[in-house]
């Protein structure tokens, strides 16, 4: 990303957004005829104290981004569709409490929150995952984590063993996801033969990288001889988000 705290910078800009909308709600609401003074009193207030939380939420976006944010929406235009979004939700919310402003924001919760669900059940990359390969005269065994798998392998100088990793990066303008990558390893199998699948979310191949709602997925394969592990070895297989690679490296 081009600066450290893009991510909370963006969202902290959707959240100033958000508060202008509903401050402009409310200040259309006061110019009302049917407005009671009582009422136009109580929204002013309310004006004012969304006008101190707008004004330090974009304090708090320029600072934290030291500045860059705004160059953010030249190479991000799409922020700023979010942000015209945001606007016209805050406002239908006070405007309209009981009609389409809650039900337009209720979808718009809907739809975010499948959004993140649906990107965070791939495994956060904080460190490559590993996937341990240890070879004896008849079997292969594979460890991830604390699982252990044993797979028979009679002829196993003369397999090659193929690993497939997923990793998805979500679009910089998404709030709270945006610019993140997520993945893992998915499968392990040998020749045509499929023999672990990790995460059955995921046993969906296109076979390259594709884009998606402003995802992007990527695919990595690698392969083993298993000729080229002797017996009693083990091999780690890691996966870092960008790269899927042997440790220690083999010469196949």
């Amino acid at each position: 990303m081009d600066f450290e705290y893009f991510g909370l910078s963006r969202d902290l800009l959707y959240l100033c957004s958000l508060i202008m909308g509903v401050a402009a709600a409310a200040f259309i609401v006061t110019l009302q005829k049917t407005c009671t003074l009582r009422r136009k009193s109580v929204l002013i207030t309310v004006i004012f104290c969304l006008a101190s939380c707008f004004i330090a939420s974009l304090a708090a976006s320029i600072i934290l981004s030291g500045g860059l944010i705004f160059s953010a929406l030249i190479k991000y235009p799409f922020i700023i569709l979010l942000l015209i979004l945001f606007f016209i939700l805050g406002g239908l919310a006070l405007y309209f409490p009981r009609a389409g402003g809650c039900s337009i924001i209720f979808a718009a919760g809907l739809f975010l929150v499948y959004m993140c669900f649906s990107f965070w059940i791939y495994p956060g990359i904080n460190e490559p995952e590993r996937l341990v390969v240890r070879a004896s005269e008849t079997e292969l065994a594979f460890r991830l984590n604390a699982e252990t798998w044993d797979v028979q392998s009679s002829h196993y100088d003369r397999e090659k063993i193929y690993f497939e990793a997923v990793s998805i990066t979500a679009y910089p303008a998404y709030p709270l996801i945006g610019g993140k990558r997520r993945g893992l390893i998915t499968r392990v199998f040998r020749n045509d033969n499929e023999l672990l699948v990790f995460y059955g979310t995921f046993n969906r191949y296109t076979k390259s990288a594709g884009k998606s709602w402003g995802f992007l997925r990527e695919e990595f394969t690698l392969d083993l001889p298993t000729g080229a592990l002797p017996p009693g070895i083990s091999l780690t297989v890691l996966f870092n988000g960008t790269l899927l690679y042997f440790d220690p490296p083999i010469q196949l």
